[in-house]
This record gives structure tokens, C-alpha cells and sequence, in this order.
């Protein structure tokens, strides 16, 4: 099998590549696996053969890998599917906000959530990582707005209670 050239592998400069980015628990696993048979099983013993087309999609998801990284270009997300690719790119100069907060599950990452307009995509990082990619967006974008996720869910918990 060739091997997959991911698109900023050509950029110069540093790559922070994020830590496991497409993370589906394992209960989700098994039940879409499980839930592929029984498509497959539905469009053999009934005359909706429509299942064994959400079978091979659902598989195809099932299958998909994620690249997910942080360049001097922006954040970069490259979807790789079985029979086709998908490339995504936020430039630093459409980001218009970067939350971090340490991951709740793994205490040596750093989740960092980029806002562009009205959307929002989040990744994991390594803490060493995270603060690199924080001043690289300060350095790319000085407008970009850095926030502390714990501290702003601290303030909007104290805003509700302040609400009669």
C-alpha cells in the first residue's frame, strides 16, 4: 500500500500533529459494526436491498482515518476515505479565537478548540505542544483572541447564579 503524502508535510516550518483525532469510544465501535451486519442481514431478508447501500457508507465511514495538524498556514484537517479524500484548511488569518483547557480524560493534553466564524473544531495536543501552538497563532494572527477554558466556564457559572 502506497504511502498517504499528507498536505502540509511540504509547508516549512513546524508541524504539531494532534494526539488521536478521530476518537470514538468503544461501545461506538462495536455497535456500528454491529449495526453494518444488521444493514447487510435487513437488505438480504427483506425487499429493501436500499440497506446494503447504508451498509457499504457506513462501513466506508467506519474505515475513515483523520489527520488533524497545526502549521504556520493554520489548522489542517485531511479526511482519508476509502475511496476518496477530503482537505480542510483554516488559514491563521480566519481564525478568530483559540480556547484551551486541559483534557479532562488525559491530563497530559491539551484541548484546543479554533473558532472561525461561526464554527468550531476541536483537537488534542500535547501540552508542549498546545503553548507552541498558541504563540504560533498569536505570531501568524496578533488579532486572534487566546482564552483559558476553565476560567470562562467559571465566570459563565458565576453569571447564572448572579441571574435571579
Amino acid at each position: 500500500m502506497a504511502r498517504t503524502v499528507l498536505p502540509w508535510e511540504s509547508v516549512p516550518g513546524p508541524h504539531y500533529a494532534a494526539c488521536d483525532p478521530l476518537q470514538r469510544k468503544e461501545w461506538v465501535k462495536y455497535g456500528g459494526w454491529l449495526l453494518v451486519a444488521g444493514l447487510i442481514l435487513g437488505g438480504a431478508v427483506t425487499r429493501f436491498k436500499v440497506a446494503y447501500v447504508f451498509a457499504l457508507l457506513y462501513t466506508l465511514t467506519l474505515l475513515m482515518k483523520k489527520d488533524v495538524a497545526v502549521t504556520r498556514r493554520g489548522l489542517e484537517v485531511f479526511h482519508r476515505m476509502q475511496i476518496t479524500t477530503n482537505y480542510e484548511r483554516w488559514d491563521w488569518g480566519d481564525v478568530s479565537a483559540v480556547t484551551y483547557e486541559p483534557d479532562p480524560k488525559d491530563g497530559a493534553r491539551t484541548l484546543l478548540y479554533f473558532t472561525k466564524g461561526d464554527r468550531t473544531r476541536r483537537a488534542a495536543f500535547s501540552r508542549a505542544d498546545a503553548s507552541a501552538i498558541l504563540r504560533l497563532a498569536k505570531a501568524q494572527n496578533p488579532e486572534v483572541r487566546l482564552y483559558d477554558g476553565l476560567k470562562t466556564r467559571g465566570k459563565m457559572a458565576a453569571a447564572r447564579k448572579k441571574k435571579p
